[in-house]
């Protein structure tokens, strides 16, 4: 019974796990070759001898953002904006302003150019 996996009809129902297993070998290969080019390129082991909690602070402040650190103290301001922005008053006047904006430019001419200002 063939299987067909979504996006790769039929590709993968050739593959044998020693292909499979090859493939993931060159791949872990490749991923260290870069992680090798990127430290040597930052020189991370230097700036660790030098001066170490420089290097932890900007470890912990990379992981406190990437693991949403600042999204409880962001969001209340967040969702402010989203909420005044979408109210229907809010919603008529931008309407209103993108209408005025077509209204005067003239036809045939490329919305993104600049307006003529008359002398």
């Amino acid at each position: 019974m063939a299987r067909e996996t979504e996006g790769y009809p039929g590709q993968l129902d050739n593959l044998e796990p020693a292909e499979i297993l090859k493939a993931l070998r060159a791949l872990r290969e490749q991923l260290a070759d870069v992680a090798a080019q990127v430290e040597e390129k930052l020189e991370l082991e230097r700036r660790m001898r030098e001066s170490p909690l420089a290097v932890l602070g900007v470890a912990a402040g990379a992981g406190f953002l990437l693991g949403g650190g600042l999204w409880p103290v962001v969001r209340p301001f967040a969702k402010a904006l989203l909420r005044g922005a979408t109210s229907p008053a809010n919603l008529m006047a931008i309407a209103a302003a993108l209408g005025a904006m077509k209204a005067t430019q003239p036809h045939g001419e490329d919305p993104s150019a600049p307006p003529m200002v008359p002398h």
